[in-house]
């Protein structure tokens, strides 16, 4: 990249990294523990707006996947779309969809453990580097 270029993040309010990794930031509800990514205002199960931030489990399961082949203009394919579900301490799981970080995408599968990475999702206008959340095989 030249000096030219500058990294962007989007969204750094979406996860924190630190020494052990990158989490995503999420809410769960005070009243009925629903958890949520991202953040809600109102909690969708109960309607309650007593809403705090919650790191996710650093480590979710891959629901569904495709590999994006055409994509718009920013964007270089292919890369993997996938939905990861991260467990939490309510009945159902926390979906979330992303990119998926991968030099081996024909050889994905379902059920295969995910950590959350941050890398490279688009090009700017400059031809810069716009990084935010992605996942690995953890």
């Amino acid at each position: 990249m030249s000096e030219d270029t500058k990294e962007e993040i989007y969204r750094p309010d979406l996860f924190v990294t630190d020494g052990s990794g990158t989490r995503l930031v999420g809410g769960c509800c005070k009243k009925c523990s629903y958890h949520t990514f991202p953040k809600y205002f109102a909690c969708p199960n109960c309607f309650s707006d007593e809403i705090e931030d919650v790191l996710l489990n650093p480590i979710g399961k891959l629901h569904a996947f495709t590999i994006v082949r055409r994509s718009m203009p920013d964007y270089p394919v292919p890369y993997g779309l996938g939905l990861v579900d991260f467990p939490t301490n309510f009945p159902s799981a926390v979906r979330v969809m992303a990119q998926i970080e991968s030099k081996d995408l024909e050889n994905l599968q379902t059920e295969t453990d995910m950590k959350i990475v941050i890398g490279a999702v688009r090009k700017n206008k400059d031809g810069g580097d716009i990084k935010s959340y992605k996942f690995a095989r953890s």
